[in-house]
Order: structure tokens, then C-alpha cells, then sequence
């Protein structure tokens, strides 16, 4: 895939190139990571990164370069740092899949400088770009003008005076501007596949935008997640697509980067809407990788718990295809969810032991910071162990 090249929701868009974000280049090739101050604040906003230009600027100053995989339907680069050494096999850590859970993005940019190991690692620090840059952004793309919207309050009338309404009921307020769908909420819901209002959006994205003031590093406005429409007429998030030809153009950047380094260990680092921790393991294709997976599992959650994590209560459950392996600890069987394999379950039927890191939204930004990393230096140790004699 040629950088620049789009996906099958642009639609020949003669916006695709409106608002890119400029000035990025991008290194043609992994380069060794530059000496770099390890203790650079990345940013001056204490949530981490008000936009995705300002992610690129910090790993620029951090004295790395990047690899650009793949660009956004606006020209945004998906970009991928090389960090650790030579070893192999290969980790890989990503973030960002959902531009609200904003603590995994800067904790895998932390990542880049912090984790210590022989083995190579390849970090996409965001896994979606327009997602992060907000909702102001891709609503000016779509309109291509500039916008400015000072709140979350004028929204609703914004997007009823500037697009063509699809969908007005329950609250929800569902709009099509040029090839893209804005929303006032998500529509992530199975009661709405296959609905005759998502008719014009099927094969393309539509955005909603963050909302919630009690979530930092999500302020209202600040993110705009991101659905797509499949031509199933399905709404799904990016998180899904990883065994479909015709992924969007950020999950098909990363199905060709783990082709290429053929990673034994996955971190995905996500976020959800509650304030505890837990985390999400596979089963794998060998009983080696799964006594691994297991080991690497169980030692991450103590010491979570060594840092002061709390674990949902007794008999919680992220949904009817998880089985609690033990408290903070899940297994999950994504035969059983039906939306197609997010990352991870792809990396457990390709490539090894793999983690979805899940960290309370609604917790201190910094504690939400440190048991992501304190996951991933826990499960490295483990994985280093396992390869010393390699």
C-alpha cells in the first residue's frame, strides 16, 4: 500500500487532502531511535495530547523518527516508531484505536523512550489520527472550511443546518455532509444494522464527538470517534475489520506492519468508561504460547495491584463472551462476539500472546498512565525470559 493511498469509504473525495496536517515527513524506513531526554514533558497540556500534531512534534523532539504506513482519508500520516533493539522475535504495542481512551496513546509514546529491552518493538502511538486532532477537525474536513464551534451545546443545531438529517429520534441525531456521517452520539448499536437511514453510509465513517467532562484527556469536543458503516449496513468501530479485505485504511496499516515484523507479543492499550482496571488475554494456537499468555496475564495483574489498581467487582463481565480468569483478568472468545476480530484476536490466531490493556477513564490521568506501562515492562520481563537462550 503507497502512502496516500485511500480506502473504500473515501468515494473520490476532492476533500481527502482538506486540513491535512502539514509539514509531517515521514521516514521512509525504521530507523534505530536517536538519543532522547527520556524526561521531555510531552506536552504542556497535563491530559497529554491536545491534538495529533502535537503527538508527531513530541516524538520529533524525543529525537525519533517515524515510519509513515498509511495516511487517513485528510492526508493524517498513521506513522510507527521503532524503539528497543535488535532481537527477535518482535513486540508491538499499539493505541488509540478509539481516540477518546487518550491515556493509552500517551503512555505508548512513554513506551518509545521507557521500556528497556534487546528485542525490537514497534509502537503506532495512534491508531487514529483524525480521531484525535477532535471533532471540530472533522467536521471542517467533511464541510471544507474552516468551523469553529466554542461548545458541545451547538452541535445538534450545527449539524441539522449544515447536513442532510438521516436520522432524528430517541436523542440521536444522525446527519450525512459531502461523503462522511456526523453524530451528536454513538450509533454503536446492533438495533440500528441494516436500518434504511445508514443506506447512503454504507462503506464509509461517520464521527461523534467526545462528550463527557468527567473523563480527562477526552474533554467534550476534544476527540472524535470514529464508526464505520460496513456494506452490511453494520456500524462497528476501528477496533474490528482485522480479518475483512476491506478494512479501513488504519487497520489495513497495521495488518501490513505485524506481516512484515511477525510480533510474538501485542499489546493493545485501551480505555473504558469505568474506574477500575482489568485487562484481556486469548487463547492461543499452542499450548506453549497459552501457558505464556497465561503466566504473563496473572503477573501483570499483581503487579497492577502492587500500584494500587482496583478490579471491577465480583462477577462483573465486559460482555457475554469473556470469562473471568481471575479477578482483573479476563479470557475472551471473539467466535462468540460476531463483529469481526479486533486486534488482538488477530494476533492470537497469527502471531502469539497478545493483551488488551483496559484502564478506568474515569480515573487520575497519570494513575490511568502507569499501570498501562507497568502491564507492558511486566509482561517484556517475562517475554525476555522466555527467549534469553533465542
Amino acid at each position: 500500500m503507497s502512502d496516500g493511498q485511500q480506502v473504500w469509504m473515501d468515494n473520490g473525495s476532492s476533500r481527502r487532502r482538506f486540513l491535512a496536517t502539514c509539514g509531517l515527513a515521514a521516514g521512509a524506513a525504521f530507523l534505530t531511535p536517536k538519543p532522547s531526554n527520556a524526561e521531555a514533558p510531552l506536552t504542556d497540556n497535563s491530559f497529554g495530547f491536545n491534538r495529533y500534531s502535537d503527538l508527531l512534534d513530541a516524538i520529533r523532539k524525543r529525537g525519533h523518527e517515524w515510519r509513515t504506513l498509511g495516511h487517513c482519508p485528510d492526508g493524517s500520516p498513521v506513522v510507527a516508531v521503532k524503539a528497543g533493539g535488535e532481537k527477535l522475535p518482535a513486540i508491538l504495542i499499539s493505541a488509540g484505536a478509539h481516540s477518546t481512551e487518550h491515556a493509552g496513546v500517551v503512555a505508548a509514546v512513554e513506551l518509545i523512550d521507557e521500556l528497556r529491552t534487546d528485542h525490537a518493538v514497534y509502537v503506532i502511538p495512534c491508531r487514529d489520527p483524525m480521531g484525535l486532532q477532535g471533532f471540530r477537525h472533522v467536521l471542517s474536513f467533511g464541510l471544507g472550511e474552516e468551523l469553529a464551534i466554542a461548545g458541545i451545546d451547538e452541535v445538534e443545531p450545527l449539524l441539522r443546518s449544515k447536513g442532510e438529517v438521516l436520522y432524528d429520534a430517541d436523542g440521536r441525531l444522525l446527519v450525512l455532509i459531502g461523503d462522511y456521517g456526523y453524530a451528536n452520539t454513538s450509533f454503536n448499536r446492533r438495533e440500528y444494522d441494516g436500518a434504511a437511514f445508514l443506506e447512503p453510509l454504507k462503506g464509509r465513517r461517520m464521527w461523534f464527538p467526545s462528550s463527557r467532562t468527567d473523563q480527562p484527556g477526552a474533554a467534550p469536543l476534544q476527540r472524535a470517534y470514529t464508526q464505520i458503516v460496513t456494506p452490511k449496513g453494520e456500524v462497528l468501530h476501528l477496533n474490528r475489520f482485522h480479518d475483512t479485505p476491506w478494512a479501513p485504511v488504519e487497520v489495513r496499516c497495521i495488518l501490513k506492519l505485524m506481516a512484515e515484523v511477525k510480533p510474538r507479543l501485542v499489546f493493545d492499550l485501551h480505555e473504558y468508561g469505568g474506574d477500575d482496571f482489568w485487562m484481556s488475554a486469548r487463547r492461543q494456537q499452542t499450548d506453549d504460547d497459552e501457558l505464556w499468555e497465561l503466566r504473563m496475564a496473572r503477573e501483570a495483574v499483581e503487579a497492577v495491584k502492587g500500584i494500587g489498581a482496583t478490579f471491577p467487582d465480583a462477577g462483573y463481565s465486559p460482555g457475554s463472551f469473556f470469562k473471568e480468569l481471575e479477578p482483573g483478568a479476563y479470557w475472551l472468545d471473539p467466535s462468540q462476539r460476531g463483529e469481526g476480530l479486533n486486534l488482538v484476536d488477530f494476533a492470537a490466531r497469527h502471531y502469539g500472546p497478545g493483551f488488551t490493556i483496559e484502564t478506568g477513564m474515569r480515573q487520575d490521568f497519570a494513575k490511568r498512565l502507569t499501570m498501562h506501562r507497568t502491564v507492558v515492562q511486566t509482561a517484556v520481563q517475562l517475554f525476555e525470559e522466555r527467549f534469553r537462550a533465542a
